[in-house]
């Protein structure tokens, strides 16, 4: 597909050495690989570790009123709606640094340093009283809540922006993508087990000594990511001579264009549901253990070693069955199909046992999903960089973080009607039957309902084919993109 730019391009590429050997046409040593896995559990750490305590410290530790925590949480994902593509855009734009640095170094690390230190704000509350001084608390919550997430999209857009143009073969990518589901779902496990182990129901102090544990480590996931996100120097000369050089578009030009990308679209609906899912699922495990199994805090560590053992075990089943099937849609779709399906034992569990064979089982179809994210959006960048004839991930990651951000007001608008409605009375250890229904409908049967509706949607929008992947990838290479 020739474009506007064909032209410039072309001669733009004159000024690169043609002897010299391109990463797609190598690989990457093995602790490139894992490093930039690290990246992904960094992530995961965090995020596990902020769905699970943030909504439950308010709730049911500090006293604050469910509505007000829900409002802080939707006006929060309002602001990254905003946020996110606007970081993905600044971030395209050439810079001073971009020659001795690369395109997106400096940004993960600028964005990740502060981002994990940021999370043990959350738990550094003023001591005022939750009902009297409800209004400081909510605009505390609000504001930490901004900053944490203005350096997570920083880091996060940077970091899924590199993945991309550093990995340009199905074989690179989906290899990445079997260490990033590898050590992403390590990072969830660690995010979701650890801090439980660290604190004790009702004790307002513990959760402070817990978030100083989860910063630190995620600060130490940092530096071993730092190896694997430096960029090579074909990717420098590349950012220089082709991407700073190439005349850019407004950013609003570029948000349309974006959005009338068909298989993009596939991938935001099915992404966004699926991060609801995620969200509400691991939102509700201290409901699940505190007011359904009435159990302590430990035990939310103990239920998670079904998911991280089968998780890990099952890994190199999907890749295989990715490399004999080569269709990316097929087994995104299968995997979603999996992950609803096996969503339907949360409705019923009621003891330890029940839970940790349900998250087990539910690890199967998670993983089959996880693996194939990666490759199906590297597909849809790679469309993009044809149609648009430059590369643009850091507005892409930007609109996916934007489209992703929807999950949390999900999340905080499904949590605020349950409770509300069932009349859940937050810190009891007692709850009525609606109550304990309403929070098996908000771990089970509502991310089943959106997680279908996503399948649903993917399956029927999503047109990249394996022979179109062939194709696009054959005309990137002429265009050296």
């Amino acid at each position: 597909m020739k474009t506007i730019y064909y032209k410039k391009i072309k001669l733009l590429l004159n000024t690169f050495n043609q002897k010299k050997m391109t990463e797609d046409k190598k690989d990457y040593g093995l602790m490139t690989y894992v490093s930039v896995g690290f990246g992904q559990c960094l992530i995961e750490f965090l995020l596990a570790a902020f769905g699970t305590r943030v909504y439950d410290f308010y709730e049911n530790e500090i006293g604050l009123a469910t509505g007000l925590i829900s409002l802080a949480l939707i006006l929060y994902a309002i602001w990254n709606m905003f946020n996110d593509p606007i970081v993905g855009y600044l971030a395209d734009r050439p810079h001073g640094f971009w020659k001795k640095y690369g395109k997106r170094f400096l940004w993960i690390l600028a964005g990740g340093l502060p981002w994990a230190f940021i999370f043990i704000l959350f738990f550094a509350t003023p001591n005022i009283d939750p009902i009297t001084d409800a209004l400081p608390l909510f605009f505390y919550l609000l504001l930490i809540l901004c900053l944490y997430d203005t350096l997570f999209s920083i880091y996060d857009v940077n970091f899924n922006s590199l993945i991309p143009d550093k990995f340009r073969t199905d074989k690179q990518r989906i290899k990445q993508s079997s260490f990033a589901v590898a050590l992403g779902l390590t990072g969830t496990v660690l995010g979701a087990t650890i801090p439980p182990l660290l604190i004790d129901y009702g004790n307002k102090s513990t959760f402070f000594i817990m978030s100083i544990v989860v910063a630190f480590m995620g600060f130490g996931f940092l530096l071993l990511t730092l190896f694997g996100v430096r960029e090579t120097e074909d990717m420098k000369i590349r950012a220089v001579e082709v991407d700073a050089k190439i005349e850019r578009e407004n950013f609003f030009k570029i948000m349309r264009s974006v959005l009338k990308q068909k298989s993009f679209v596939a991938y935001l609906c099915i992404f966004t549901l699926y991060q609801s899912m995620v969200l509400l699922m691991t939102g509700s495990v201290p409901y699940v253990v505190r007011f359904i199994l009435n159990e302590e805090a430990e035990t939310e560590s103990l239920i998670m070693l079904g998911y991280i053992v089968v998780g890990l075990l099952s890994i190199p089943m999907w890749s295989k069955i990715s490399q004999k099937v080569n269709n990316n849609k097929k087994m995104f779709v299968i995997g979603g199909a999996l992950l609803t399906v096996l969503a339907i034992p949360f409705l019923f569990v009621n003891t330890v046992i029940t839970v940790m064979l349900s998250v087990a089982f539910w690890a199967i179809g998670s993983i089959g999903f996880w693996v194939f994210m990666l490759p199906v959006l590297g597909d849809c960048v790679d469309e993009a960089a044809l149609r648009l004839g430059r590369r643009e991930e850091g507005i892409y990651m930007g609109v996916r973080t934007f489209f992703g951000r929807i999950a949390i007001i999900i999340q905080a608008s499904t949590f605020a009607i349950i409770h509300i409605a069932t009349g859940f009375e937050p810190g009891s250890p007692t709850q009525t039957p609606i109550a304990i229904l309403g929070l098996r409908f908000q771990v089970a049967l509502i991310p089943m309902i959106l997680m279908l509706i996503g399948v649903v949607l993917f399956w029927k929008l999503y047109d990249i084919t394996p022979e179109k992947k062939v194709e696009t990838r054959k005309k990137l290479e002429e265009l050296k993109l």
